[in-house]
């Protein structure tokens, strides 16, 4: 009963996304004022109206989209029977650690927190006030400090870390403790339940650790890494590929030999059996196309299990990342065929 009374709700809020004809519709724009317009007469227009006392031009779509999704997204766990509520918050803490990975990556590299800030998912499991703090810090160290001050359980990974961060300066021992940590709470938490819904979940959550793993691999060879320490950023529980398959892709001896060895995983398939050899920006980008199709095309039409609200999830994702692009690329005056490259393919979302 508790996922039929969420799915009826559900639904309604399937039928207020964007159609993949008005995101059609506003790739002829030319004007950010027209963008800002044309969301005015949809589900945006709550949050366009009351950022707009404040900001306008770029800035205004970018706060109206990010509040629009921490609406919803907290709607959708507020509707929630305790049941699916567990494994929808499972699945949106992944924004989360995206949104800590982000800020890591900005202090590493010097961003300021305009620029890091523009790049957040919205917000929920925590405040909009705690990524403000996380970014008002001075350095690193001091991120990390805030994190154990807030009792913030990423704090444990991140710090075991970071005096081997500090001597050598590699990010990926940062993200990979992360990632790492993310997956393994995840994964004990859905082995506990071993239900049907909780398969649903580990499922798209392997998937996309199969789509880390398989982009690291190639970025791996590419670089020519000789050192075994490129096996220590594994990350476990994936869908298809066990650690010994991707140890087997991280050995290959060129890229070539990366490209025969991932022929022989469902993943070659799954993006089309490329004729060239793809870059790893490349392949990523394909990878997270398949990523989206995959979640976003989970059964609607089941009214008795999670994927419905999982299907909700991942399309109102991709609805605000394709916002996000068309209202960059309009700032910028960018050629519609630039915007479209960078856009999630507007069939998964039919």
């Amino acid at each position: 009963m508790s996922y039929e009374y969420l799915n009826t709700r559900v639904r309604v809020m399937l039928a207020k996304l964007l159609k993949p004809q008005q995101l059609l519709a506003l790739l002829e724009l030319r004007e950010l004022t027209q963008l800002i317009t044309a969301l005015g007469d949809t589900d945006y227009a709550p949050e366009i109206e009351r950022c707009s006392v404040e900001f306008s031009g770029y800035e205004l779509i970018e706060r109206a989209v990010m509040h629009n999704g921490q609406r919803l997204f907290a709607h959708l766990v507020r509707i929630a029977p305790e049941d699916p509520r567990r494994l929808i918050e499972i699945v949106l803490e992944r924004f989360e650690v995206f949104n800590l990975k982000t800020i890591l990556r900005g202090f590493h590299v010097g961003a300021s927190p305009e620029e890091m800030g523009k790049n957040l998912y919205p917000t929920l499991l925590y405040p909009p006030e705690f990524y403000h703090e996380l970014l008002q810090r001075e350095t690193l160290r001091g991120v990390l400090d805030y994190l154990l001050s807030t009792g913030n359980r990423y704090y444990k990974p991140v710090a075991a870390v970071f005096p081997e961060y500090e001597r050598t300066g590699k990010l990926a021992l940062l993200e990979h403790a992360l990632d790492s940590f993310y997956f393994a709470h995840a994964r004990s938490v859905l082995e506990e339940r071993s239900d049907e819904n909780a398969q649903i979940v580990q499922e798209a959550l392997g998937t996309e650790a199969d789509i880390l793993n398989l982009v690291y691999a190639l970025r791996v060879v590419e670089s020519q890494v000789q050192s075994d320490e490129k096996y220590r950023y594994i990350v476990e529980g994936g869908r298809h590929l066990s650690p010994e398959a991707v140890r087997t892709l991280l050995a290959a001896a060129d890229v070539s030999d990366f490209w025969g060895k991932l022929a022989r995983t469902p993943y070659f398939r799954k993006i089309g059996a490329p004729q060239e050899q793809w870059s790893a920006p490349r392949l990523q980008e394909r990878l997270e196309n398949l990523l989206y199709a995959e979640l976003c095309r989970l059964d609607l039409g089941r009214f008795f299990d999670i994927q419905m609200a999982l299907g909700y999830i991942w399309r109102k994702s991709a609805e605000m990342t394709n916002l996000r692009v068309i209202a960059s690329g309009l700032a910028r005056h960018a050629p519609r065929a630039q915007i479209e490259e960078n856009l999630i393919p507007l069939e998964v979302l039919a």
